[in-house]
């Protein structure tokens, strides 16, 4: 059988996930070096693949941050990790959108009750779940800040200029400029969108965890999750949505090492969520003129939106409806 040319290896490595690469280098020594050689070049191909060719949906710097557990690594531009991690996010995204799984159902539930989403014929069900999905990455797009400030001291420094580096309250309050700034361009449509998962995920959360939902503080409680789920990404939508793992055997050893992750992720959702909510006491306390916490996101993505559509502020989720639904409606 003879060789494939080069370009044609390379060019299908960049619709390969990182297993299937994997296997493409073990297959000869050629190969490897091939393929290691044109690293860069392939992660960009397949990067432009999973945004659909829509530069805004990856960090200006091209580096993001791991999700495949809490400590959030930095993922170095065009490297293999950053397609092992776009695997985990495309994994998750259509576990927790498929069918019978809690936000799933919550979104199911509101085509069968009241509301403009009532009785959708199904093609258009169907058109609103791909764009659900695509909207997963907006949010990815948004915890992934937290990686491109990180990228002004991870990488070497260019043209003789140092890396900068930033305390922790500084680099904090670097990365929500920027997650505003971001949600800030953001078309009306985008915007109605990334509401509307944010807020039928919150609803979700609230049936999950009934429980918390009853203190006094419920409010704040859901508040202070949809905004931890814009700040740092759909892992936290992970980390509450996520199935519970089968055990396959008895032994106690394997239960354990099954279990673990799990709980590392919902102590990582449950101190975002606390640290927001001593975020809102603490600007619900504070006089207006005294007040320096920078706006929330979810507060700014609804003034976004009034802001470019001119809507009245009252009737932003109806504009928002709305919109949606034109984009979806076949005629």
């Amino acid at each position: 059988m003879p060789a494939l040319n080069d370009d044609v290896l390379l060019r299908v490595a960049s619709f390969c996930d990182i297993e299937t690469i994997v296997t493409l280098m073990c297959t000869s020594k050629h190969v490897y070096e091939l393929v290691t050689r044109y690293e860069q070049s392939i992660v960009k191909d397949a990067v432009a693949l999973y945004t659909g060719y829509d530069s805004s949906l990856f960090p200006p710097s091209g580096a993001i941050s791991s999700s495949h557990n809490v400590e959030r690594e930095y993922l170095y531009p065009k490297s293999y990790d950053i397609l092992n991690e776009l695997k985990i996010r495309t994994s998750r995204t259509e576990i927790i959108l498929s069918p019978g799984q809690p936000l799933r159902s919550k979104i199911d539930s509101i085509f069968s009750t009241s509301g403009a989403f009532l009785d959708l014929p199904q093609i258009e069900r169907e058109l609103l779940m791909a764009r659900l999905k695509e909207t997963f990455k907006v949010v990815d797009r948004l915890g992934d800040c937290a990686a491109d400030v990180m990228s002004m001291w991870m990488q070497p420094a260019v043209n003789g200029n140092s890396s900068q580096k930033l305390d922790g309250d500084e680099a904090m309050l670097k990365i929500h400029d920027r997650q505003l700034a971001y949600i800030r361009s953001l078309s009306p449509l985008d915007l109605a969108y990334l509401f509307h998962l944010v807020s039928w995920a919150g609803q979700a959360y609230a049936s999950e965890n009934s429980a918390l939902m009853a203190d006094v503080d419920c409010w704040e409680r859901l508040l202070a999750f949809k905004e931890a789920s814009l700040r740092h990404g759909t892992i936290m939508l992970w980390a509450v949505f996520q199935p519970p793992k089968v055990k396959k055997t008895i032994d106690r050893t394997d239960d354990t090492t099954h279990r673990k992750p799990m709980t590392e992720l919902a102590r990582f959702a449950e101190t975002c969520i606390r640290q927001i909510m001593e975020e809102i006491r603490i600007y619900q306390s504070t006089e207006s003129s005294q007040n320096r916490l920078p706006p929330s996101l979810h507060m700014t993505m609804v003034k976004s939106f009034v802001e470019k559509t001119g809507r009245p502020s009252t009737r932003h989720a109806i504009e928002m409806e709305r919109l949606i639904l034109d984009h979806i409606r076949i005629d």
